[in-house]
């Protein structure tokens, strides 16, 4: 998907963000050197989204931003996720998810190449909301404003 010319956006975070996330919990699924995403997709089917975020999101959707949603969630398993998205109502423009063999890269790093991604596609964030202390330091260092919804120590 190409957005021509260059395209505004406003970019959202999945896990800890829009969708409720218990890293004491679940953490280990996926912050592990091995990393379990049929257990985690599972567990996530059902997390609830985090009202105030995606009120802001509905409120920006609806007031005709371009919604971009960028997980560290492998895309392999991206129908989980679109899934999460619609039975919510959470009606997004364009989707990146952690490319294909990145599973030992961080979130940061697979953040990075995702806005590289971004940019190639003609679209370019104004403003990131995020959860994750290390990667709201990684879009900033990209010389974004990021939203932190949350303390995301982990």
């Amino acid at each position: 998907m190409t957005f021509e010319p260059a395209k505004s956006c406003v970019v959202f975070d999945v896990d800890g963000t829009l969708a409720h996330f218990d890293a004491d919990r679940l953490g280990h699924l996926v912050h592990g050197r091995e990393k379990h995403w049929k257990e985690f997709h599972e567990a996530m089917a059902s997390a609830p989204e985090i009202a105030p975020v995606a009120h802001l999101f509905r409120q920006l959707k609806g007031a005709g931003e371009t919604i971009v949603i960028c997980s560290g969630r492998p895309e392999a398993w991206a129908a989980y996720t679109v899934a999460w998205l619609q039975k919510r109502d959470l009606a997004f423009d364009a989707i990146y998810l952690r490319p294909a063999g990145a599973d030992s890269a961080s979130d940061p790093e697979v953040k990075r190449v995702l806005l590289q991604k971004m940019r190639a596609d003609g679209l370019e964030p104004w403003i990131v909301v995020d959860d994750r202390s290390s990667v709201v330091e990684a879009w900033r260092k990209e010389g974004l404003i990021c939203l932190q919804c949350a303390p995301g120590l982990f």
